[in-house]
């Protein structure tokens, strides 16, 4: 009869811990990700300069403006108020000369003088950074520079007012912001 030698036994101290099992591997690779998740949008939100920003916010405002004209059927209008320092679309009114609310100096939303619709619904306003003024704003050939508000509508066909708008970081840079009266699509220069 052979005589039973005793497995070798594992002591802790001699291999010890060599490695990270699978679920703190798992565990720190979804920490990861959401690190990055979160970091990514901040970092690429600083990246972009004032002007970059509101030439965007121009481009996509005209850009809405013309979707829903053509999805809804029905001129759409987008209008810059507050002296350039804010933008927002809404539906052309049936009869511009017609409120259905006064603009009072409480509310931010609207301007003396803005073109606001019937129904008074400016969709999605957009600020404009302080740092970027209005060197030129041309509506239908018209200067609106002096104006409270520029309207620029935008039709179901897809066409549009004539828009110019030069917009000018203070620190540095010129954006020509254009619109193609045909297309209603926008075009943006660099001038300086």
């Amino acid at each position: 009869m052979r005589s039973a030698t005793p497995a070798p036994r594992l002591d802790s101290g001699t291999f010890g811990h060599r490695g990270f099992t699978l679920i703190e591997l798992l565990v720190a690779a979804a920490l990861a990700a959401v690190l990055m998740m979160t970091a990514i949008p901040f970092a690429r939100g600083v990246r972009k300069d004032p002007l970059v920003r509101a030439v965007n916010a121009l481009v996509n405002g005209c850009r809405d403006a013309r979707l829903k004209a053509i999805l809804k059927d029905r001129p759409m209008q987008l209008v810059i108020f507050e002296n350039g320092g804010a933008l927002g679309v809404e539906a052309v009114p049936d009869n511009p000369m017609s409120w259905s609310r006064s603009p009072t100096p409480e509310d931010p939303s609207l301007s003396q003088g803005a073109a606001i619709g019937a129904s008074g619904d400016i969709s999605d306003v957009v600020r404009i950074d302080e740092e970027v003024a209005f060197r030129q704003l041309v509506v239908n050939g018209k200067d609106m520079m002096a104006s409270d508000a520029a309207v620029v509508r935008f039709f179901p066909n897809g066409t549009s007012d004539a828009l110019v708008a030069e917009l000018q970081w203070l620190r540095k840079g010129v954006r020509r912001v254009s619109l193609d009266i045909m297309t209603g699509q926008t075009i943006v220069e660099g001038l300086q």
